[in-house]
């Protein structure tokens, strides 16, 4: 699995060594989608993930709509 970080948006949480970050990221040469997961690194220095879910422009339009809500 590859992955190309196209854009840093920002870090939501911090957990020990691990900083849930959204980014806009094409894995495996497709078109971008912005992801957000828990990223590290391990005993080595390489960057590592965890488990996360990623959106298109269009979803995550739709999620921001509904967070501006629920305040």
């Amino acid at each position: 699995m590859s992955y190309e970080v196209i854009e840093e948006c920002g870090t939501v949480a911090v957990n020990g060594d691990w900083e849930m970050k959204l980014r806009l990221i094409s894995w495996n040469g497709r078109p971008e989608k912005y992801d957000l997961r828990y990223w590290g690194t391990d005993d080595t220095g390489n960057e590592t993930c965890k488990k996360g879910i990623t959106l298109t422009t269009e979803e995550i339009e739709g999620l921001q709509k509904l967070l501006n809500e629920l305040n």
